[in-house]
């Protein structure tokens, strides 16, 4: 079944979300920033999946579980790894990256080429994903600093693939990490191709004969099969061997049974009849229907902390560059600018010290401080800055600029900014909401409206 929410109807967002959740990719709701304040215009992952899983349709956030690929691309421009790809795991990709090196290189190769070329590709030589949109910066920079002199991400002809979508995903990451890598000192080289490296290839295979081979494979438009059709084809093909009905086979029959209560249409969850059809199931808990089966998730699953933020997460993803980067040594420029990197700059004439900021950012770039002299404001760390711009977005004076160019010092150094702040001038008197703000007054500003 396909989903459809309205895509500032952030209450929605992270149920619709739990439909992709599977053995593909993982999500972690509370990371995402769409999720956590519905003001964020993050939805990089839409415009990102190859497959329509996940789409923006004229204002709506369309989600269809049944359509995704396992690609991982939309894990891979997400800032703050609220998808996380496990198709393979990151750390699956590097082990195989690092063992097919080859003279020095390492490649990646789609499934699709893959396909393509079948026997013709020497044993062991590629690792294996299925899009070229699953490399991400960190993989190449960890290549980078085991030694490897050249990452080859080899595509299929992606003009003939229903998967074409990654060709702009992987080029975009391997730009980034060249600026990234450029500025520690890297020389690898860094290729998206589909042009097939005559190092992998099998014994007596030229690069003609393996052009030619593609140019046949590819003369058809390819797709990826959807992860959820290749495992229902799994679970019937062992229940056929082993003479017992499946689990797929007995949710289908369920599911066309007389009385089965499953829609047969699109349903949208911010719609009043999705309110109705909830069915509560305990505190916090509601059940949603997807591909014709109710499904558990949890309603409310982010809770504030004492200093009235979020829950905040840094990627391991991006623990995993910057460890990268400081193995390359000191850097050689004193500034980057990339998709990875950004910093915060807070305009104080703007700034009113609500500190809407730090309670949403999701990394903690943005944390608050109150001093035992009185003292509050937020902290800075451009080091964790994922460049999401939830701050940006949340702000209601637009006091907040995520700036592009960053220092590399910034990055590696564990430098903080300290912006102090002035608690905000309430009116206690002739004032509609005078008890809030007198709780304001009190509180140093940090009470807020429901």
């Amino acid at each position: 079944m396909v989903e459809k929410i309205d895509a500032a109807a952030h209450r929605h967002v992270g149920a619709a979300f739990e439909a992709v959740d599977g053995e593909a990719i993982r999500v972690h709701r509370e990371r995402c920033a769409k999720v956590r304040n519905r003001n964020v215009e993050c939805l990089k992952c839409a415009a990102a999946c190859t497959s329509g899983c996940i789409a923006l349709v004229d204002g709506e956030l369309v989600l269809d579980a049944a359509q995704c690929v396992g690609c991982g691309t939309c894990a891979t421009v997400c800032p703050t790894c609220a998808l996380e790809a496990l198709n393979p795991s990151d750390a699956e990709l590097k082990t195989a990256c690092l063992s097919a090196v080859r003279d020095g290189e390492a490649v990646i190769a789609c499934s699709q080429m893959e396909a393509a070329l079948g026997d013709r590709l020497a044993a062991g030589a590629c690792a294996s994903a299925v899009c070229a949109g699953r490399v991400d910066e960190s993989l190449l920079a960890a290549l980078a600093a085991e030694g490897v002199s050249r990452a080859t991400v080899l595509c299929g002809r992606c003009d003939r693939c229903a998967q074409r979508h990654g060709l702009e995903v992987a080029e975009l990451v391997a730009e980034t990490a060249r600026v990234l890598l450029g500025a520690w000192g890297s020389s690898m080289d860094i290729v998206v191709t589909d042009e097939v490296p005559e190092g992998v290839l099998a014994g007596g295979v030229s690069a003609e004969v393996a052009r030619a081979a593609c140019d046949d494979f590819f003369a058809e438009e390819r797709a990826c099969e959807p992860v959820r059709a290749a495992e229902s084809s799994a679970e019937l093909a062992d229940a056929a061997d082993s003479g017992e009905p499946s689990a797929v086979s007995c949710d289908a029959a369920r599911t066309a049974a007389p009385g089965a209560s499953a829609p047969s249409a699109s349903v949208s969850l911010s719609s009043p009849e999705a309110e109705a059809a909830d069915v509560t199931a305990g505190p916090g808990m509601r059940f949603y229907w997807n591909s014709g089966h109710t499904r558990k998730v949890a309603a409310h699953s982010l809770h504030v902390m004492r200093d009235g933020t979020l829950p905040h997460f840094v990627p391991d993803r991006r623990e995993r560059l910057l460890d990268a980067l400081a193995a390359l040594g000191e850097p050689a420029a004193s500034s980057v600018e990339c998709r990875l990197a950004g910093a915060v700059v807070i305009d104080a004439t703007r700034c009113d010290s609500c500190r809407m900021c730090a309670t949403f950012c999701p990394t903690g770039a943005i944390r608050k401080f109150d001093d035992a002299n009185g003292a509050i404001g937020v902290e800075h760390a451009p080091s964790d800055c994922v460049k999401c711009r939830s701050c940006q977005d949340v702000c209601r004076n637009d006091a907040i600029t995520v700036i592009d160019t960053v220092p590399t010092r910034w990055l590696l150094g564990g430098e903080t900014h300290r912006y102090t702040m002035t608690p905000r001038a309430v009116a206690l008197t002739d004032n509609p909401h005078q008890i809030l703000d007198t709780f304001r007054q009190t509180f140093n500003g940090d009470i807020f409206e429901r």
